[in-house]
Order: structure tokens, then C-alpha cells, then sequence
């Protein structure tokens, strides 16, 4: 295989859109090969690298245009009454077509106390399809710009199975998950399970270039939970994992829900779908939303509830089943030390 046609078939892995018989040339390549398959991980490190520029780009380019309006209206007087009224109508236009887009998804009426609950998926452009078209025609004269969102999922089985929040992938369709521990790990991932009431998914790595996850060292806790316990957290809010940490605060969740808890750990967009550990490295739960009323309160579904959807997919699975670690290997060890065992178990999981 030459160059060329490595690197096409290398941007369409990046992307999600190979197809069988593109994949099990682009299989055979690099198995086959050690140079090309050096010459693919570098192609797939360069077009990650490209998407961020590109976002960044984009950013600058939007703050300089509005910069630039701000100068025209401040030196030119004799517009500024037709350029008010040129802006209220793209203003109006905007949010006729946000309030529309929310409005017939069912946005308002998900919750009956939605607006005292946000789910943290880190929304990199939150603009729907409409909105987008919207926007690019009154700001962009690129066509290919895409919304993505970030958020944070952990392993559940050596055999690539991950836990994450439904609503960072809800509507998109190819999810990537990345460690950026090793900057060569990004697996494409399929949806096995999902279930929007409690904002749980399980994602499955169909990449072919996936064997197996390094041996998972924590597991789900099947112990009562205390109030005032210690709990922790890691995910991906920032482009590097992030730390955090707080206690038990109430055996429920938001409105008194029985299958979520609530722990007082202050959290951000971009870590819906990261663990909550106790002292003992075990996972309790898995964080989904925080309270805009009580500050620094965070929501996580119960382990319990995990255990429930794991068994019931495993019964409807014939094979490659979900195997769930069994020891905890990380009981004697101090919180550094767990963190370092299981960072390269919680991954960014991207949405596009």
C-alpha cells in the first residue's frame, strides 16, 4: 500500500466511515507492516491535532468578527441606528431557532425541575443542525465546520466495555474514546445499551486495531453507602484529566430520585460520565448532573443500579459478555497511587 492511500484510508478511520473492505485493507497493511502501521498512528495523531487547530481557528476567527463589528459601529455614526436593527433581527432570528430547536426536542419538558438540574456533557459548539446552518450563513463562509461534544466514560471489562452518560452521545453519530495518558489510544466505539431516563450508556471499542484493556484494578462497590463517606472523581472537564473530591451528601439524587445519590463535589462540563470512588478505590457511582440551586452539589447514579444493567445486558448478550472485575486491588493503596492505577482506565469520550 502506498502513502497516499494510506493516509486516505487513515483520515476515513479517524473519522468513523470505513467501510468492511477498507477496513480489512487498512487491517492487513499495518499488520503486515511495521513502517505503515508507525505511518498510521502518526496520521491519526496529525489529524487529531488538525481538529483542535481547526477549533481554535474557528474561535478566533468568530471573536475577530465581532471585534471588528464593535470597531464599525463605534467609528461610523451615521449606521449605527440600521445596524442596531440589523442585529436585533439576526438576534431574534437566533433565538427563535434555539427556542424552536429545544422546544420540538423536548427539552422544557424532560424534567418537571429541569432548570435546578445540568447534565455536564462539555458541549464544544452546542449548535443543533438548524442552528448550525443558521450560523454559518450569517457568520461563516466555511460549509464544514461540525458540532461535538466531550464528556467523560471509565472501563467496566478488559474487553473494551465503558460506562458513560447517554446524553454526551445522544444524537451523534460516531463516539470516539481517547486517554490522554497515551496519545495513540483513540478506539472507536459502538452504543450497546443505553437509557435516557437514568442517563446511562454503555459503549462497546468495535475498533480493529483494539485487543484488550490493561487489567482493571477497581470495581463496582455492592456496599451500603454512608453519609459524610469520602468520595472522589476524575474526568475529562479540562483537555487533561481532572481531580476531584467531596463526600456523600444525601442517599438521593435530584427530586428525591432513589437510583441516583448526592455528593458534594463541585463539577463541569466535560465530567458527566466519570467514576465516583470511595476511599477504597471502589466505584459508587457514576456522575451525571449537578444542582443549580446548591452549590457544589453533583448527582451520580448508584453502583447498585449499574450492577442491574450490566446483569440484564449480559442476558441478552450470547457472547462477549461483560466480565466485571472481581477484586479490588486497590484497597491498600493511598489516593495518588490509586490514581495513578486507574487514570488509564478513564477515558474522554468524544461525540461527532
Amino acid at each position: 500500500m502506498d502513502l497516499l492511500r494510506l493516509t486516505e484510508l487513515s483520515e476515513k478511520y479517524f473519522n468513523g466511515s470505513l467501510n468492511d473492505i477498507e477496513n480489512n485493507e487498512l487491517l492487513s497493511a499495518i499488520s503486515s507492516d511495521s513502517e505503515l502501521n508507525l505511518q498510521f498512528k502518526e496520521n491519526i495523531t496529525l489529524f487529531k491535532n488538525l481538529d483542535l487547530l481547526r477549533e481554535k481557528q474557528l474561535t478566533k476567527k468568530l471573536f475577530g468578527e465581532v471585534d471588528n463589528e464593535k470597531y464599525k459601529l463605534k467609528n461610523n455614526s451615521f449606521d449605527l441606528k440600521q445596524r442596531i436593527i440589523h442585529f436585533s433581527a439576526v438576534a431574534a432570528v437566533t433565538i427563535f431557532a434555539v427556542v424552536g430547536t429545544l422546544y420540538f426536542s423536548g427539552w422544557f419538558s424532560y424534567r418537571s425541575h429541569i432548570q435546578s438540574y445540568t447534565r455536564l456533557g462539555n458541549n464544544i459548539s452546542t449548535l443543533t443542525n438548524n442552528q448550525k446552518s443558521l450560523w454559518s450563513a450569517l457568520f461563516s463562509n466555511d460549509k464544514s465546520e461540525h458540532s461535538y461534544t466531550t464528556g467523560t466514560g471509565f472501563a467496566i471489562s478488559t474487553n473494551g466495555y465503558i460506562i458513560t452518560s447517554y446524553h454526551i452521545i445522544k444524537d451523534f453519530d460516531s463516539i470516539f474514546v481517547v486517554n490522554n495518558q497515551d496519545s495513540l489510544f483513540r478506539y472507536h466505539v459502538t452504543l450497546v445499551y443505553n437509557n435516557e431516563n437514568s442517563d446511562l450508556a454503555i459503549l462497546k471499542i468495535s475498533d480493529f486495531n483494539f485487543n484488550s484493556l490493561e487489567k482493571i484494578p477497581f470495581k463496582l462497590s455492592n456496599e451500603k453507602i454512608n453519609l459524610g463517606e469520602y468520595v472522589y472523581t476524575l474526568g475529562y472537564s479540562k483537555q487533561n484529566i481532572v481531580f476531584g473530591e467531596g463526600s456523600i451528601s444525601s442517599y438521593t439524587g435530584f427530586n428525591e430520585d432513589s437510583l441516583t445519590i448526592q455528593v458534594s463535589i463541585p463539577s463541569n462540563p466535560g465530567n458527566s460520565g466519570g467514576p465516583i470512588l470511595n476511599s477504597k478505590g471502589e466505584i459508587v457511582g457514576m456522575l451525571c448532573a449537578k444542582s443549580n440551586e446548591i452549590d457544589g452539589a453533583t448527582y451520580a447514579v448508584k453502583s447498585e443500579y449499574l450492577y442491574n444493567v450490566i446483569d440484564s445486558l449480559n442476558s441478552k448478550l450470547d457472547n462477549d459478555k461483560v466480565i466485571l472485575p472481581k477484586y479490588n486491588n486497590l484497597l491498600k493503596l493511598d489516593r495518588p497511587q490509586q490514581i495513578k492505577k486507574i487514570q488509564n482506565l478513564i477515558f474522554r469520550v468524544e461525540a461527532y
